[in-house]
């Protein structure tokens, strides 16, 4: 990547996305394109980062792309197609297989663009296995998106995109030859670097409820965006998956260690309500009668500390924050200012 080389972040104003334009602006990269959805959002980060340049427009409409992708040579993708008339999963698949593969033929229309990094997801890859004893998953692994009992559906469509996604790179259609490298985060946290995003401690811990201990893989949002400008800029990368996840640790940890560190006051202001953890041990336990479905095999090896996400390309990236209590604090210090602010 050339400084002077047109770069379009699409979904701009996301959590990932307006780190990424904020990172390349300090690296002195002046040709960011970036398209968005909410007016308002565009707005505020525009005062922030004034070289931006912004275009609304979404994948599930062919208004603007021409423009945007115009002279683009490199292109990160952080958005899906969306359609609120969908009424299951495997429809929401269709959407975003249908969006993803509109990007990827404007951008071999284009005739400029070199390569994209696809943000997918780690539930792209290590859910709905059918084998019990299996609990070390790669980047070679696929979740199965057919499996039926899934905990969460939403890997469904999210694997149904980048399949469709890798399926166009590989086929006679991309004639420009473009490149995809894939980059699969685990939890995202971290502090924003716009005001209205809530990272993943405040979807986890929020609310009145009871949830099962688990471990949890994690990346800070800092290093989420640099990996992915570090995979754009590696040739070595084309065609690979690359999990993202710098630390192991458990929903009980990190809520035990946001108790020490915040008051009840400032814990209320930012998340609320929040769970009531059970031992996973427990859950298990409870759950031990239906050891053939997919949420037992999915979810109990994971409440009792047992998968492991090993990637198969240790040397992509080195991660800067590699420990999950600073990440956590600083994310609960931004959440804090932003609400106070508000």
């Amino acid at each position: 990547m050339e400084q002077h080389d047109k770069i379009v972040i699409i979904g701009v104003t996301g959590y990932i996305g307006a780190w990424i334009a904020k990172q390349l602006t300090d690296m002195g990269y002046n040709q960011i394109t970036g398209t968005y959805r909410n007016e308002d959002k565009a707005r505020q980060l525009q005062t922030m980062l004034p070289n931006l340049n912004l275009y609304k427009a979404n994948l599930e409409e062919t208004d603007h792309w021409q423009e945007v992708l115009s002279e683009a040579k490199w292109v990160f993708n952080q958005a899906s197609a969306f359609n609120p008339n969908d009424t299951t999963f495997k429809d929401r698949g269709r959407t975003k297989e249908k969006g993803i593969r509109m990007l990827l033929q404007l951008a071999v229309d284009s005739g400029t663009v070199k390569k994209i990094v696809h943000t997918s997801a780690e539930s792209t890859i290590a859910y709905a296995n059918e084998d019990p004893l299996k609990t070390t998953f790669t980047e070679d692994d696929w979740t199965n998106e057919n499996r039926e009992g899934l905990f969460d559906l939403h890997m469904v469509s999210k694997t149904m995109e980048e399949k469709a996604a890798w399926s166009f790179i590989r086929s006679h259609d991309n004639t420009t030859n473009i490149s995809m490298t894939t980059i699969h985060p685990t939890h995202v946290m971290g502090p924003s670097f716009a005001p209205w995003h809530h990272d993943m401690i405040y979807a986890m811990l929020h609310g009145d409820r009871a949830m099962a201990d688990s471990q949890l893989y994690g990346v800070d949002v800092r290093d989420a965006a640099a990996m992915n400008i570090a995979l754009m800029k590696s040739t070595e990368t084309n065609g690979q998956r690359h999990f993202a996840s710098a630390f192991k640790t458990t929903y009980s940890a990190i809520l035990d260690f946001i108790k020490e560190q915040f008051t009840d006051e400032q814990i209320q202001t930012v998340l609320g309500d929040v769970v009531q953890i059970i031992p996973g041990e427990v859950v298990a336990e409870l759950f031990s009668p239906v050891q053939q479905t997919s949420y037992y095999q999915d979810m109990v090896p994971r409440m009792l500390n047992r998968v492991v996400y090993q990637t198969k390309h240790p040397e992509a990236y080195v991660y800067k924050y590699k420990e999950p209590n600073a990440t956590v604090l600083q994310a609960m210090e931004n959440m804090l200012k932003h609400k106070n602010k508000g």
